[in-house]
C-alpha cells in the first residue's frame, strides 16, 4: 500500500511544479485561416499575438497564419510580405512554402509558385497539398502530365486532399 501512496504523492508534486504551457486565447481566433466570414477578426487576432512581446517565440507562427488570412481575403501583397517574414524565421516550414507557392499561383507567377511547392516538398516529401497545389500550377502551364502525376501523388498521401 505505501509505495502506491509515494507514487501518487511524487507525481502530483511534479505536475503541480511543472507550468503550464497554453498559447494566449487570441490563438483560437488566429488559426482560423480560412473563413472568409471571420477573416477580419482572425487577423486582429494574429496582430496582437505579433505586438505581445510575451508571444515573441510564436511570432513566426503567427506571420504564417496572417499571411494566410490575408491570402483568404485576396489581400496577396500583404499576404506575401507575411509569407516572406515567416519564411526568414522558419526556413524549414513547409506550410510557409506552400501557403506563398498560392499566392504567387494567385497572382499568376506560376514559375515561382512551383518553386514554392518544390520547395515544401523538398522539406516535406509526404505534403499531399504541396503536390495538389504544384497539380494546379502545371494545369495553369497547360503541362497537363505533370498536373495528373501530381494530383495522383497527392491522392495517395491523402485521398481527401482538395476537398
Amino acid at each position: 500500500m505505501r509505495p502506491p501512496i509515494c507514487w501518487t504523492v511524487m507525481l502530483v508534486a511534479l505536475a503541480a511544479s511543472v507550468p503550464a504551457f497554453a498559447l494566449s486565447p487570441e490563438w483560437d481566433q488566429c488559426a482560423d485561416v480560412n473563413n472568409v466570414d471571420t477573416a477580419d477578426k482572425s487577423l486582429a487576432a494574429c496582430n496582437r499575438i505579433l505586438n505581445d512581446r510575451a508571444e515573441a517565440k510564436n511570432h513566426a507562427m503567427a506571420f504564417r497564419n496572417r499571411c494566410a488570412i490575408r491570402y483568404t481575403k485576396s489581400d496577396y501583397d500583404p499576404a506575401l510580405a507575411d509569407c516572406n517574414t515567416a519564411a526568414r524565421m522558419e526556413p524549414q516550414s513547409a506550410i510557409v512554402y506552400n501557403r506563398r507557392g498560392l499566392i504567387w499561383l494567385a497572382k499568376g507567377d506560376d514559375e515561382r509558385a512551383i518553386a514554392d511547392f518544390d520547395q515544401a516538398i523538398r522539406i516535406k516529401p509526404d505534403f499531399a497539398h504541396a503536390y495538389f497545389n504544384r497539380g494546379l500550377a502545371w494545369r495553369k502551364k497547360g503541362d497537363n502530365a505533370r498536373a495528373d502525376a501530381d494530383k495522383a501523388k497527392a491522392l495517395r498521401l491523402d485521398p481527401k486532399v482538395g476537398d
